[in-house]
């Protein structure tokens, strides 16, 4: 009896092993044939268990078998595993194979902050699969970024991993036609940077620029007041004061809190 065992990586063609059923250990058999294929490594542990894995690390990265089609006996709880750590920016078309990408058809490919246009630029060409684009990208960018997902559709994965790692792709300008759109890399599809990084940051505002132009708010209860100003929300503290201009004294909603008797106004003086 032949066993099959069917696995994909990052929802990649699903690739299978099959044995002829010979008498053996299974397992180191699979584990053997396993680490032939594309993505994997297999081991057989020191306590007889087999031990399928990604090549690539990180969040992103995902494994998984087809129960229905593999016959092998794993003991699986769960057929689908995901990596851990820092990942890398990922991005897969909305729209699947093939594509009708013209003569013209272009787009720009940003990884990791770098540009790169991908022009579709074979006049003999009119359809193209998922395969086919991601070895034109792969071609044009002089790396392999890209590859056919097990559904006809393109995957492109930046090849930073952690902080730095982002992707984008843009159409083109003009009245070139939009390859981007084509494939599907539009709205959340064409932006990925999931290690995003920014400075920490304080916002110091400039204080009133006279007496004649400040207003103090003064809250008259024990209890913090939530303002939405014209100029944004504030918070003003149980018994604290808010310096503002006179256009935002003269809002509406600070009339009513001091009608109530729950604020006050007052020209701000220098010290």
């Amino acid at each position: 009896m032949t066993t099959h065992l069917v696995l994909r990586v990052d929802d990649g063609p699903w690739q299978t092993v099959e044995l002829d059923g010979q008498e053996g250990d299974e397992f180191a058999e699979l584990a053997a044939a396993v680490s032939g294929l594309d993505g994997l490594t297999a081991t057989v542990g020191d306590d007889g268990s087999l031990v399928l894995a990604t090549e690539d690390t990180g969040e992103a990265t995902t494994l998984e078998v087809d129960a229905e089609a593999s016959t092998a006996a794993l003991g699986l709880s769960s057929y689908r595993a995901r990596g851990q750590g820092p990942g890398y920016a990922t991005l897969t078309g909305t729209r699947p194979g093939p594509y009708p990408l013209g003569s013209d058809a272009a787009m720009t490919l940003h990884v990791d902050g770098k540009a790169r246009k991908v022009a579709f630029d074979e006049a003999d060409h009119d359809e193209w699969s998922a395969d086919e684009v991601a070895a034109r990208i792969n071609r044009q960018l002089r790396r392999k970024v890209a590859r056919g997902t097990g559904d006809g559709r393109v995957r492109i994965a930046s090849p930073t991993q952690g902080v730095g790692s982002s992707l984008s792709v843009t159409g083109p300008d003009g009245d070139v036609p939009d390859a981007a759109e084509v494939l599907g890399f539009t709205g959340a599809a064409a932006e990925s940077d999931p290690y995003r990084t920014a400075p920490a940051r304080l916002i110091c505002r400039p204080p009133a620029e006279t007496a004649d132009t400040a207003v103090v708010v003064e809250n008259l209860t024990a209890a913090p007041i939530e303002l939405q100003l014209p100029t944004g929300r504030s918070m003003l503290p149980a018994r604290g004061r808010l310096v503002v201009t006179r256009d935002t004294a003269a809002d509406g909603l600070l009339r009513r809190l001091i009608t109530q008797g729950t604020v006050r106004m007052s020209p701000e003086r220098n010290s």
